[in-house]
């Protein structure tokens, strides 16, 4: 089931970047819209960019979000940034772009959406607003191959070596040649007692 999710997921993807690529010969319509996912991670990181996620909010409880994404549905975005400041940021718990901010970016689930808002907000005059092409779907992928890959470092670094063995001559012990020595005047260990 998931496979076949993620299928036509990626078939829906390619489809709206056909849809949205311009023909031979003409300009695109902007340039310089996509923000890739490692400036976008060490933007979020260092708190100098604003992620809109254009997504439902059922969406975000089912399949995970971005941290640091304010969501506003692809549905309400138009409506949301021509709302006064006050408004804006009352309703959405964070202060409204201005329509010269170079740091605002839409998301979505794989870059559909994101593009579409793109659109919306460059027609209401945010002509520097950029989109997350990847989406959550590209975040969650990258994100988890960051983990394993952090994982198998750590635990390479973190392994436990087997312990080396006591030279016997040196313990002064014969017996067991890995067991340390007894300090002198020590109660006798069960080995002990079954020599006396």
């Amino acid at each position: 089931m998931a496979t076949m999710r993620l299928y036509l997921l990626h078939y829906l993807l390619f489809l709206a970047v056909l849809h949205h690529r311009p023909s031979s010969g003409e300009p695109p319509q902007w340039q310089d819209t996509d923000m890739p996912y490692e400036e976008l991670k060490a933007r979020l990181g260092e708190g100098t960019v604003r992620l809109f996620d254009v997504r439902e909010p059922i969406e975000l409880v089912e399949d995970g979000e971005i941290p640091g994404a304010v969501n506003i549905p692809l549905g309400d975005v138009e409506e949301a940034f021509q709302l006064p400041p006050s408004e804006f940021r009352q309703k959405y718990s964070c202060e409204k772009p201005g329509k010269d901010d170079d740091d605002v970016v839409t998301s979505c689930l794989a870059g559909v959406r994101s593009f579409d808002a793109l659109e919306t907000l460059r027609r209401l005059g945010f002509h520097k607003v950029k989109h997350y092409p990847g989406g959550f779907l590209e975040w969650s992928e990258l994100c988890e191959q960051e983990w394993k890959a952090k994982d198998e470092t750590k635990s390479t670094k973190n392994s436990i070596e087997a312990p080396t063995p006591v030279d016997k001559k040196e313990s002064g012990n014969t017996e067991n040649p890995t067991a340390p020595p007894a300090p002198p005047n020590s109660i006798p260990s069960p080995q002990d007692k079954t020599e006396l």
